[in-house]
């Protein structure tokens, strides 16, 4: 296990005396939500030296890079269609103290919003990484006319029901209060699904450089890599308001379910730290055979959704039931279809029915 002190930062800093942050966005002909995401960074009070931008630009068609230059980002050209290779490319080419990655499908809507990621960091040194939910509800909903959108969004990390189903929640990892934000303790194999994340970036080096088959992508699988490390401590800021336009249709929200399956999770499944349930458990395999049976049966989760939408006034709850067994069928054809889910699928049958 890797243990490194954390170099001081001041604990009541000028504006000259925060730390600085690199903050990487991978893009591939993104100009359509650049117009969105770029204006959001403009509009931020933390100071514009303190802020390196660096694009990795994988060959866009479009006015992606053309529009990154205008900013003022750096612009780093790829040709990889591979988004964790970019990322850790990014994290190579980031010369700050903190580091923190963007999609370019998303908007800053607090213009505080990096002092208030930041101030966690100057308050306890334990700290490893802070974040927020991914997307403001609160005061907004005039503006997200979208039902889908608002319905996946009320959940602080966009989870659909099968994955808040499977994961722990920020909730059950808060050990303490800080001024605005909650500090969290992160265990191996108890980590909620938090991907967006500001490091401090030496540490992820150095763990990175310890872990010799670790891949820090900077997203979920990176969080396991740095708990299992040691470093465990990490503050969820709800005051830092951000917007993820993550799936405006179904269609959208399953693609890139099955997208994530297929380039991401299923190729890297032998060498994953972070799964969503453990397959070599008793526990694990019964938990999904009873959310599939669950999900389709439609009705409970008619009544859950229901429920929800009389006690928030919203009828987005009512995609409760076509989102559950939409996207849990969608990913159980995605592992059946595979010849990796395919063996995966035989190992979790084999461990439970021979326990």
């Amino acid at each position: 296990m890797l243990k490194s002190k954390f170099q001081k930062m001041p604990n009541n800093p000028s504006l000259n005396d925060l730390p600085s942050i690199s903050v990487i966005v991978p893009v591939f002909n993104e100009e359509k939500n650049l117009k969105r995401l770029l204006p959001s960074l403009a509009r931020q009070s933390y100071p514009r030296e303190k802020i390196e931008y660096i694009m990795i630009d994988d060959n866009s068609t479009d006015n992606t890079a053309k529009l990154a230059h205008k900013f003022g980002a750096k612009v780093f050209t790829v040709n990889t269609h591979n988004i964790g290779f970019n990322k850790r490319y990014g994290l190579k080419l980031a010369k700050n103290d903190l580091v923190y990655c963007i999609d370019a499908d998303m908007e800053l809507c607090s213009k505080n919003y990096f002092q208030l990621l930041v101030k966690p960091f100057l308050e306890d040194e334990r700290i490893i990484g802070t974040f927020t939910r991914e997307f403001a509800l609160d005061g907004s909903r005039v503006f997200v006319k979208n039902s889908l959108l608002r319905f996946i969004s009320y959940h602080p990390l966009q989870q659909d029901p099968l994955y808040d189903f499977l994961s722990p929640s920020i909730a059950s990892t808060i050990i303490g209060k800080g001024r605005n934000y909650y500090i969290c303790e992160f265990n191996p194999g108890r980590i909620p699904a938090v991907g967006r994340i500001l490091y401090r970036r030496k540490e992820l080096l150095k763990i990175s450089a310890y872990e010799k088959r670790a891949q820090m992508d900077l997203d979920l699988e990176s969080v396991e890599i740095v708990a299992r490390a040691g470093f465990n401590y990490f503050a969820y800021v709800p005051k830092a308001k951000i917007r993820h336009y993550h799936a405006a249709t179904l269609q959208l929200l399953i693609l890139k379910r099955l997208r994530n399956l297929e380039r991401n999770y299923l190729p890297n499944l032998d060498r994953k730290y972070y799964l969503w349930f453990d397959p070599n458990k008793k526990k694990g395999g019964l938990k999904i055979i009873f959310w599939v049976i669950y999900a389709n049966l439609l009705i409970p989760e008619t009544i859950r959704g229901l429920i929800k939408s009389i006690y928030h006034k919203d009828i987005a709850f009512m995609w409760h039931p076509i989102v559950s067994i939409t996207t849990t069928d969608a990913i159980l054809w995605g592992f059946l279809s595979s010849r990796i889910g395919r063996k995966f699928a035989l190992k979790l049958l084999s461990h439970l029915f021979s326990l």
